[in-house]
């Protein structure tokens, strides 16, 4: 009898949108962090790819079964997944396929419990791998140039890897404990950074990271009704589209013989030189498409950095930048749909005046000029905040919260 109660008990254990959200979240996080490991190819990236498809049904089962939804609601909902799926087959990356049912299915879901639950898994991860790598148990690559440093990977496919999750693990730590940030927390994230420097040297992260303090600094003044700071902070959610315009327009219009042109992109590692490339090579297209890349990343890619020695090969074709990449590979109306959402997203903050959100996707916009991670919510999960439950909804709110 005893057995039989208590399977009962399981049976009849009461099923939420968050346990179901939260689950379907491990199921793709976990095999997508896994990918980007030199745990491949001990581990079939395809297998992993498989796995991760298993949050589909979890988040389509919360969206329309336990979300209350309007018969219209659905209507938008369907189309916009399955704009998603049209995305995914056209470009044959599934990062879209996936971000539509995460942003839509995190309907009632506290912002605060995906930030999280984000932060412990990936620092419990990397931190896993980059013992895993040190004991030998996987590589640990190592990139040696005459243009820079020795670069370490610790695990991960590229040592930028490491440092774009670096850079995203501070900004989730900021939004953990915005109100209550204080100089030791900007100094243990200023360390960190210096020491992430120091493995991958990765310049432009590096810079990324330590602009997170002033930004944080003016953010949580403006918190707490500061006149000028609350001025600095209400022309943050303009941040996404013009940087998005900036790098879009330089790298467009790059000519080597621009000495202006040619000086920032020497100091952005030739990554005007590679937008310019991808616009040549590639027109624009409404719904995406498939397009070959070859970079320095994984065992492969490390070949291929030998052979260049350090400098840029015709083999190799990467596009760093998340704007290019959003409105050449996945199309013009998912660049357009993205960049509406993180714009709403920085509006919302700066309307009901917590800010915190809005400075996150500050300093997010000025990375994504440079780096691929805007829809890869291994890396940034604040597009999620779109139709998430906000934690930060008013100064009065935070501060009879904290008592």
């Amino acid at each position: 009898m005893k057995k039989d109660n208590f399977w009962t008990k399981i049976w009849d254990y009461p099923i939420n949108g968050r346990q179901v959200y939260l689950i379907a979240f491990l199921f793709y996080f976990l095999p997508t962090l896994l990918s980007e490991t030199t745990f491949i190819p001990i581990i079939s990236s395809h297998w992993l790819r498989i796995f991760t498809y298993i949050s589909l049904p979890l988040l389509l089962f919360k969206i329309f079964v336990l979300d209350q939804w309007r018969k219209k609601e659905l209507l938008v909902i369907s189309i916009f997944l399955i704009f998603g799926l049209i995305v995914w087959r056209t470009a044959r990356y599934s990062d879209l396929l996936i971000i539509f049912p995460f942003i839509i299915g995190a309907k009632n879901v506290n912002f605060r419990d995906i930030i999280r639950w984000y932060f412990y898994v990936t620092v419990f991860f990397i931190m896993t791998v980059m013992i895993f790598s040190l004991v030998k148990i996987i590589p640990n690559l190592v990139y040696y140039s005459k243009m820079r440093p020795t670069r370490y990977s610790l695990g991960m496919l590229y040592p930028s890897v490491l440092a774009a999750h670096y850079l995203f693990l501070a900004l989730a730590y900021c939004y953990l404990k915005f109100g209550r940030l204080n100089i030791v927390d900007y100094l243990l994230i200023t360390i960190g950074d210096f020491i992430c420097m120091w493995l991958t040297n990765t310049r432009l992260d590096f810079l990324a990271t330590l602009i997170i303090i002033p930004v944080m600094v003016i953010a949580q003044r403006a918190y707490q009704g500061k006149r000028l700071s609350n001025i600095i902070a209400s022309f943050w959610w303009m941040a996404t589209p013009i940087s998005a315009t900036i790098i879009i327009f330089l790298s467009y219009f790059y000519n080597s013989s621009n000495h202006f042109l040619y000086k920032v992109n020497t100091l952005l590692s030739s990554r005007l030189e590679l937008g310019r490339q991808a616009f040549k090579r590639y027109d624009l297209n409404l719904l995406g498409r498939s397009i070959v890349e070859h970079s320095f990343a994984g065992v492969k890619g490390q070949k291929l950095e030998k052979l260049a020695s350090g400098g840029m090969q015709n083999n190799y074709f990467y596009i760093d930048s998340s704007y290019i990449r959003l409105i050449l590979l996945w199309g013009l109306l998912a660049f357009v749909i993205v960049i509406i959402c993180l714009t709403f997203i920085a509006i919302r903050s700066t309307v009901r005046k917590t800010f915190i959100l809005s400075a996150i996707i500050l300093v997010s916009s000025l990375s994504f000029m440079f780096e691929p991670h805007i829809v890869q919510i291994i890396y940034n999960p604040f597009l999620l905040a779109l139709l998430s439950n906000s934690y930060f909804s008013s100064l009065n709110k935070e501060n009879k919260n904290a008592r």
